[in-house]
């Protein structure tokens, strides 16, 4: 019996409903020896998908329903209330990643949530990413950067009824905005239109007005119309949102202007014995500002104390940390091991091409956690650093561990990168996975365990860590060789 990957039902308005059943790929994709990928793209009626709709409801807990092309497995679906998904403004909607064209007004969802998960749970990380890259390729749906909406079945409602634009005045005091919407609006409906503006975390221009379904154009007085711009279009009848936009005007553009002669003069660049090496086209280039704006010279100020206050909140929250200014080692090590200790349950993966059995001595032993287990990469780079070949750094490093602790509840092992084994590496990083947390954090050093502190780096939070994550888990199976194995204890 086939699983749901995802289904989606997008609703759209079309002059005739000609129903229609094509496959996208031309052959099934063979994801792994059990599995393999189709994807169907059909044509139906409104009454058809409404009784999709009930038959979901009514077998959320069956674990299996017939859509039109027989039995498909699900896991246990949960009923989500309607949802409104906004388009892609000022920052970016994940949950548009899964949905089709949501770029207009954005558009309410209905959702059946499987709960189960059973394809994420089968696939490990090269098959799952095989699967949503096949995906992807065919259409742009993209389940990897959304992996949990993996087996849900989504109800698509796109608002594609009303227009709306607004403009601020040369003194950046007004707001005006224009609002219109298609014929099939009712006559007795009643619109609102909201306008927020934001500024350091303060509503500082606010303006609603109230129209029928000709439309509008209205302006208000705001004060300063220079900011964050938050509109809302809103059927007061039927309590739906129709429109949202974050949007910010372009107060001034620059534009760089490139200029070079055809036959003019080179830059000549020769090696040691005169020899010509290469040579260069001078271009002349020159900033052209488009557009002054108004000035107001609290902005500066205010900016001042943002930044000064996001560095602040980063720097507790261990997203950012700045070492080197001074000898900082011991500073520096008391925050990577408060970061290990984060690891409350689950594992902590350490990626280091000069890590040493000291480092982890130094680190991962002043820990307090029990049940944490530390997998570790370093590389053969730190042998040849220390003029010795692989296999005696080993029995070395072996040598020191067995002198240097009894040990108590530690779980580690540590793994070496070299010859044929696995691939070179550089980066240096330290990735918490908690088992209690949906999310990991993943944490780049920006130098080696052993000169923390010592010279200027920044340990940073990484944006994306389960990618950091992947490529560790890779490099980790791929040294699964007795020939590889440093140092394990508890593990």
């Amino acid at each position: 019996m086939p699983d749901n990957v995802y289904t989606i039902f997008v609703f759209e308005t079309r002059p005739n409903v000609e129903k229609s059943s094509e496959r996208l790929l031309k052959k099934l994709k063979s994801i792994t020896d059990t599995y393999s990928l189709g994807i169907q793209r059909k044509v139906l009626d409104v009454s058809e998908v409404r009784s999709i709709f009930e038959l979901l409801c009514n077998s959320r807990d069956k674990k299996e329903v017939d859509i039109g092309d027989g039995r498909l497995e699900t896991g246990y679906l949960e009923g989500v209330s309607k949802v409104f998904i906004q388009q892609d403004s000022t920052k970016e909607m994940f949950l548009n990643k899964v949905l089709k064209n949501n770029f207009i007004n954005g558009s309410y969802i209905l959702e059946f949530f499987d709960c189960d998960k059973k394809i994420v749970n089968v696939l490990n990380t090269v098959q799952f990413r095989k699967m949503t890259d096949t995906i992807f390729d065919a259409i742009p749906i993209d389940l990897f950067s959304v992996s949990d909406r993996i087996g849900n079945f989504v109800f698509q409602f796109p608002s594609t009824n009303v227009r709306v634009s607004y403009k601020k005045d040369d003194m950046e005091r007004q707001l005006t905005y224009d609002v219109s919407f298609d014929k099939e609006c009712e006559s007795d409906d009643q619109f609102l239109v909201l306008s927020e503006g934001v500024f350091d975390d303060s509503i500082i221009s606010f303006g609603t007005r109230t129209f029928k379904q000709e439309g509008c154009n209205t302006t208000f007085e705001v004060g300063d119309a220079s900011r964050f711009c938050r509109t809302t279009i809103i059927d007061v009848k039927r309590q739906l949102i129709l429109s949202r936009q974050e949007t910010s005007f372009i107060r001034r553009m620059t534009c760089v202007l490139q200029m070079g002669a055809q036959y003019g003069e080179q830059r000549i660049i020769y090696d040691e014995t005169g020899q010509v090496v290469d040579t260069i086209e001078l271009i002349s280039a020159e900033n052209v500002n488009i557009e002054q704006p108004v000035i107001r010279t609290r902005d500066s100020h205010i900016h001042k104390r943002q930044y000064s206050r996001r560095v602040d909140e980063l720097y507790a929250r261990a997203e950012f940390r700045r070492y080197g200014r001074d000898s900082e080692p011991q500073k520096a090590l008391k925050d990577v091991i408060a970061l290990m200790n984060r690891a409350q349950t689950g594992k902590v993966y350490l990626w280091d091409p000069y890590l040493t059995v000291e480092d982890i001595l130094h680190t991962w032993y002043f820990t307090k956690s029990m049940n944490v287990t530390l997998y570790a990469i370093t590389s053969g780079e730190i042998a040849e650093k220390s003029k010795m070949s692989v296999c005696d750094w080993i029995e070395q490093q072996q040598e020191i561990m067995e002198k240097r602790s009894n040990h108590y509840g530690i779980h580690v092992e540590l793994r070496c990168q070299w010859a044929d084994y696995g691939y070179s590496f550089h980066d240096r990083f330290l990735m918490v996975l908690n088992l209690d947390q949906d999310t990991s954090s993943v944490w780049s050093l920006g130098t080696s365990v052993n000169s923390l502190g010592n010279k200027h780096h920044i340990i940073q939070s990484v944006e994306h860590p389960q990618m950091m994550i992947d490529a560790f888990e890779e490099l980790w199976n791929e040294l699964d060789a007795p020939e590889c194995l440093v140092w394990k204890k508890g593990v």
